[in-house]
């Protein structure tokens, strides 16, 4: 309710819960760690990725 900036009436009477839980993953949340990037198939198991030595 508070990270939205919604007053009590209108969680509680005004907007649907369905909307709220859309409203609350749309909200950009702080991410720590790791960045991960993202790799297609050809990358990762492309030719010569698993050399026997």
């Amino acid at each position: 309710m508070e990270t939205l900036h919604l007053t009590y009436g209108e969680v509680m009477d005004g907007i649907p819960y369905r909307n709220l839980v859309i409203m609350q993953k749309d909200k950009l949340h702080v991410c720590y760690g790791d960045k991960m990037v993202e790799v297609t198939d050809e990358q990762m198991f492309g030719k010569g990725a698993f050399k026997k030595g």
